[in-house]
């Protein structure tokens, strides 16, 4: 058992786009209140992501008492209230399929000329289930969602274990190349990848699988340019998932799933739960 601090937090209220350091997350059985709430989508309803669309990331939005506040260094800024009504657009990515209503034309055509593309903002009106059928992925398996969330409701990371890879790249990165929610210290480096629970006073959730990376952590999260580095020729040398693999195997950080909701503040301590082994479970050796 040990014991971190909650040193970052962030909220990412739609899929691609930048997001925003936070002071608390509201925790639900769904995910994080306000975290990739909405998404564009493209032509067919198609997912516009960051993995194909690195652009996308020069745009930060803002969660608001007002709406989203969209803003782009050379487009400025739009002010957008969420709709609850309005078209149902039919979308999909990888193997889910759900619906969500269209935001209407200002906010689409905002991207849309930032993009160089057609696209439209949906926000999801009804869960969906999740269809993830890979064993380890087997505690969101059949879930219900309704989040753009990459994979589980929400994700951690570790300072030390960004430190440890800086120390290997020809250019250090910041943590925010990773997108996670919640930003630990106070555990050697990678050590959360045998963790199974994290629970703190009034918040407990539980690791789902070291998260595999793609093309998006080469991304500049403020300007969508992706400057040459390293990173993954040191990912495939020192943090390759050797079994159970859905991606690339590279893994830095977590995901996780939420056993028991509740707020997550700045300053709190939180403790690592250690996975139980199979001769600790049987009590053998």
């Amino acid at each position: 058992m040990k014991t971190v601090t909650v040193k970052e937090l962030y909220v990412y209220p739609v899929k691609g786009c930048n997001g925003s350091p936070v002071q608390a997350l509201d925790i639900t059985e769904q995910g994080i209140v306000g975290d990739r709430e909405f998404t564009f989508v493209g032509d067919g309803g198609v997912l516009i992501e960051q993995k194909q669309f690195p652009k996308i990331a020069s745009v930060q939005v803002e969660q608001t008492s007002e709406g989203l506040i969209f803003k782009h260094e050379t487009e400025g800024s739009i002010l957008h209230k969420a709709r609850t009504e309005g078209e149902s657009i039919s979308a999909k990515w990888v193997l889910d399929e759900f619906e969500g209503t269209d935001q209407g034309d200002e906010v689409s055509q905002w991207i849309s000329h930032i993009l160089d593309m057609p696209i439209r903002l949906i926000r999801i009106n009804q869960p969906w289930t999740v269809n993830f059928p890979v064993p380890d992925m087997a505690r969101l398996h059949g879930k219900s969602k309704r989040r753009f969330t990459a994979a589980s409701e929400l994700s951690l990371t570790n300072l030390a274990s960004l430190e440890a890879l800086n120390a290997d790249l020809d250019v250090p990165i910041p943590m925010n190349r990773f997108r996670s929610n919640i930003v630990v210290d106070g555990i050697g480096a990678y050590e959360e990848d045998d963790m199974d629970s994290v629970v703190g006073e009034n918040v407990e959730i539980l690791q789902v699988t070291p998260a595999e990376r793609c093309a998006i952590i080469s991304t500049d999260q403020k300007t969508g340019d992706r400057p040459v580095n390293n990173i993954f020729e040191v990912l495939r040398k020192t943090r390759v998932k050797t079994e159970g693999k859905f991606g690339s195997g590279l893994i830095f950080g977590n995901y996780m799933t939420v056993k028991r909701p509740g707020k997550l503040c700045l300053g709190d301590q939180l403790t690592f739960e250690p996975a139980v082994s199979n001769d600790e479970s049987t009590g053998s050796g």
